[in-house]
């Protein structure tokens, strides 16, 4: 990625006249764009018949945009195979759990694994790349399309050919593999790789270690997917990046990253987590740590501009000033350039109500004068994103193999993502990190119910709180394997040393029950399951309040490792306070007031419907204020306190 802050917005120009491209780019460059990205669902306008490929469409896009100064991002169609293509070649197409075929008619109805699809998408990949990789304009590429958005899981033929193959170069015999997944239990050994497939439906629940296998399987599929596209472009366009719009399901975004990738994007669209429940788009920041936890610098390729739905729903339209807000929050989270979804609203297919910074009617609106309004901004501010971060003194554990070993055997919710909302609300901005991640810029690092860990993880945390870093764990972590067995040992299992205590027993609580815990003179609930501990070398600081184990150790505390022997994923105040302790954190301002400390400034984001009185100088706008209207942004040259205007 160059040092120029990027801000444009995706531009379709198959979906419009041709005679419209040319003012279509010029009003995109009068909003103040710089960038666009283009081509990525167009297979079958650029290859309308097998081998016969017109890119002139995309070749005149390109060459305008040069004249106009605005940069170029192509995508690879390969998310939306052509007709002929799935005529002649079915077998291309996915199958679902329950043996049923994918038809043509929507996008990403094919599979990962199929040798012809693979040959398709590199003819159709190094096709594009040959006809435009003398275009300077020509930045980068994005492959493919939000892998993995619909279609997650595939059971064809192909599909269980590649996941024999992927086994057998993992375990090298079918005895070892019969070991690893345990199947003495209820006779489900296998006699050759051959008999193995893709989970089925069963009776029963499956197993646990097959069913993990197959969800790192998937991962390594997509992997191998986009590694071929990768290789293509790499041949002929050395200088130009390669990226990926996530995130999504079943794909292991740091190993996509690191085998694939020059950096991982992102498509944010705030409403859907509102939609889900999630208030005021501010809980969009989950999504954008685990982005930059795979790239600390990374593009939003698609932020939401709009209204945006499809049978059966429709997420609400921005509030103005929501779009401003939704930048500068993507900013503050690492991202180092914003493209909109989308020019235009399409007047047809299945995104017609997937509104851009334009309606149908392209005419101007509060969205458009929107845009304009942050594109000059940027003009003034976009560079101190570039070189000035926001500092993240905690960090959450979070690994692939964990998140298919929870897939596989599903427990209690996870309390990540609680516990990572928790500590955003108090502007404790925090990290995702896994193992092999360098923790010596955390001052805090939270394990939440790390089931597969090993004693490689276990000595670099040793590390970690030896150098004065502070790390909790929380219940049921360290008590398997790889190949999520239970480990034959007293839990918490590779963390019984460095937790000083061990694993009595465990419970889980019925929906009537209660728990609390008593630590430092208050009170936290207990959720779903959890533990008596037994002390060893470590010290009890937290006991439990009520029921039979009243009074028995319930957090532990060994040196600078702190033991939750409970789940809490519906209070997250015991981390909070934990933290506290070790980490000086200033209070919010207002409850729906962000702040994000970084080196030489400050950032204030306001998700609530109310003003916040702060008086300072806004450098965005280059003035005073006295407060932070409803969904408004103040960038504030760091000072000691922020209630100082400059004179």
């Amino acid at each position: 990625m160059n040092n120029k802050f990027l801000i444009g917005c995706c531009y379709y120009p198959e979906h419009w006249d041709r005679s419209a491209m040319k003012s279509d780019l010029e009003r995109i460059k009068g909003l103040g764009l710089n960038c666009v990205r283009m081509g990525e669902f167009a297979w079958s306008i650029f290859e309308k018949e097998e081998g016969k490929y017109d890119f002139s469409l995309l070749e005149e896009a390109v060459s305008y945009a040069e004249k106009l100064g605005i940069d170029v991002i192509l995508g690879t169609p390969t998310a939306a195979p052509p007709k002929w293509l799935t005529d002649k070649y079915p077998e291309v197409l996915c199958t679902t759990k329950d043996g049923v075929v994918m038809s043509h008619g929507g996008r990403q109805h094919h599979n990962h694994t199929s040798e012809i699809y693979l040959k398709y998408c590199a003819t159709i990949t190094e096709a594009m790349v040959k006809q435009f990789s003398g275009c300077k304009n020509v930045i980068g590429w994005q492959i493919d399309n939000e892998l993995n958005c619909h279609r997650y899981e595939s059971y064809s033929k192909t599909d269980d050919a590649a996941f024999r193959v992927w086994l057998k170069k993992k375990y090298g015999t079918v005895e070892e593999l019969n070991r690893c997944w345990g199947n003495t239990f209820w006779s489900l050994d296998f006699g050759d790789f051959s008999d193995v497939h893709c989970p089925r439906r069963i009776p029963t629940n499956e197993n646990p270690s097959w069913m993990t296998d197959y969800y790192l399987f998937l991962s390594d599929t997509v992997t191998d997917y986009a590694a071929v596209q990768t290789r293509i472009i790499r041949r002929y366009m050395p200088d130009a990046f390669i990226t990926h719009n996530g995130y999504f399901r079943n794909i292991d975004y740091k190993k996509l990253t690191r085998e694939c990738l020059d950096f991982l994007s992102y498509d944010s669209y705030p409403a859907f987590r509102e939609r889900n429940g999630r208030a005021l788009g501010r809980n969009a920041a989950y999504k954008l740590a685990l982005t930059r936890s795979c790239s600390e610098k990374y593009l939003i390729l698609e932020q939401q501009s709009g209204p945006g739905g499809q049978t059966p729903y429709l997420l609400p339209t921005p509030i103005p000033g929501q779009i401003r807000l939704w930048t500068y929050q993507d900013l503050a989270h690492g991202a180092v350039g914003v493209l909109y979804f989308r020019y235009r609203t399409a007047l047809y297919g299945t995104e017609q109500l997937w509104y851009g910074i334009y309606g149908h009617d392209g005419e101007e609106n509060h969205r458009s004068r929107e845009v304009r309004e942050i594109t000059k901004e940027m003009e003034r501010v976009g560079d101190i994103f570039l070189k000035d971060r926001v500092k993240h003194p905690v960090a959450i554990y979070y690994d692939y193999h964990n998140v298919c070993a929870d897939k596989a055997e599903p427990f209690a919710p996870s309390d990540a993502e609680f516990i990572f909302y928790a500590l955003e609300k108090k502007n404790i901005h925090t990290d995702f990190v896994s193992k092999g991640d360098d923790l010596g810029k955390y001052k805090v690092v939270i394990l939440p119910h790390i089931t597969v860990a090993d004693e490689e993880l276990a000595k670099s945390l040793e590390r970690f709180t030896a150098g004065g870093g502070i790390v909790i764990i929380s219940a049921r972590s360290g008590v398997k394997d790889e190949n999520v067995h239970y480990r034959p040992c007293k839990e918490p299992g590779v963390f019984r040393e460095l937790a000083g205590c061990s694993v009595d027993w465990f419970t889980s609580l019925f929906a009537h029950e209660r728990q609390n815990v008593s630590f430092g003179g208050k009170t936290y609930p207990v959720s779903d399951y959890y533990e008596m501990l037994s002390p060893e070398c470590g010290v009890a600081v937290g006991n439990y309040t009520e029921g039979f184990c009243k009074d028995g150790a319930a957090i532990v505390k060994n040196g600078n490792t702190y033991y939750l022997g409970f789940y809490s994923n519906t209070n997250a105040d015991i981390y909070i306070d934990i933290i506290r302790s070790h980490v000086e954190c200033r209070e919010p301002i207002a409850e729906d007031l962000e702040e994000f400390d970084m080196d030489e400034y400050t950032l204030y984001l306001n998700h609530g419907y109310e003003s916040v009185e702060l008086k300072c100088h806004d450098v965005i706008k280059d003035e005073n204020i006295e407060s932070i209207p409803p969904f408004g942004v103040a960038l504030v040259k760091k000072m000691r306190y922020a209630y100082q205007c400059q004179e």
